[in-house]
């Protein structure tokens, strides 16, 4: 078992390191190729490993409540934002309580918070843009990394942690004065991430291909996404998410196929199916990211406590 894990955490530094490289040369064609070839496979191998396992919620159950609403919100016309912070607080709420009567209270309580909180900018555009992509990719991976770290305790594990946290200033610090231009396919296909790149800048009006932090800012996006959806591979041997019957993997092996397909056959189209996916696969994951965070506050205040 170290060895696997020795090894298991030595190829996740050589793919933290490799997608470095990728998006040091061409951060917007990588972000995209990620998205539509890695991602829908993480996405439906990561959905139907969750489902294996309860959605890692309280009560079988328990997930329907968080799709419920969703449906519900989608349905109201609520903003994005809103949306997110219900499946994230809800998801919380479900892990610290089974009583039906005090997850009904703390609900109704998280919406009436909502109401003040996201009448704020900064948390608005924090549960509406970050949490599904950055926060998910980047922050929600690091979690998993140390806290496999500190419960497997090897020295390879805090490598790779190092390594992850590094990658990021490097591509900030290294060859910054060096455009790659992005392909036209790039420029045309990319307007649908374009949001992150202004937001996070604070300017609608920048030109996100020429202009130099924005260009470093999107090698930071495309090693996220890259490497998010390598490390879930990697992990394969130590989750098992693998072990599914045959017609599981036939029907995902095809929504696969068909989801590439259609990315490149029908840009708009294909990039709305694989919103709706990913959206399934960050919202479904809630309840396993707030595990890891309980998780390695345990680690951490066992450490300090003996």
């Amino acid at each position: 078992m170290n060895f696997n894990i020795n090894h298991i955490n030595y190829y996740n530094i050589l793919a933290m390191l490799v997608a470095s490289c990728l998006a040091l040369f061409i951060p917007f064609e990588l972000v995209l190729l990620s998205y539509a070839i890695l991602g829908p496979a993480h996405y439906l191998t990561e959905i139907s490993w969750l489902n294996g396992r309860q959605f890692f919620t309280l009560k079988k159950y328990d997930f329907l409540l968080i799709v419920s609403v969703v449906i519900v919100t989608v349905l109201l016309k609520l903003p994005f934002a809103n949306l997110v912070y219900y499946a994230f607080g809800l998801s919380f709420i479900m892990l610290v309580t089974n009583n039906s009567f005090t997850r009904l209270f703390a609900f109704a309580l998280l919406v009436a918070l909502g109401y003040f909180l996201l009448s704020n900018n900064l948390l608005r555009t924090i549960f509406g843009l970050y949490i599904p992509t950055l926060i998910h990719v980047y922050i929600f991976t690091g979690a998993f990394l140390l806290l496999g770290a500190l419960k497997n305790r090897h020295f390879s594990g805090y490598l790779a942690l190092f390594i992850f946290l590094v990658c990021p200033v490097l591509l900030c610090l290294l060859f910054t004065n060096l455009h790659q231009a992005p392909t036209q396919w790039a420029m045309s296909n990319y307007k649908h991430f374009a949001h992150l790149n202004t937001v996070t800048l604070r300017n609608q009006a920048i030109n996100i291909y020429t202009n130099q932090a924005s260009i470093v800012l999107t090698r930071l996006i495309a090693f996220a996404y890259t490497y998010h959806y390598i490390n879930w591979f990697t992990k394969t041997k130590v989750i098992k998410w693998h072990r599914i019957s045959v017609t599981k993997a036939v029907i995902a092996g095809l929504i696969w196929v068909a989801s590439v397909g259609l990315y490149f056959y029908n840009y708009n189209l294909g990039i709305k199916w694989l919103f709706i996916l990913s959206l399934a696969h960050v919202i479904l994951e809630f309840p396993l990211n707030h595990r890891s965070f309980m998780g390695i506050g345990r680690e951490l205040k066992g450490r300090f406590s003996t």
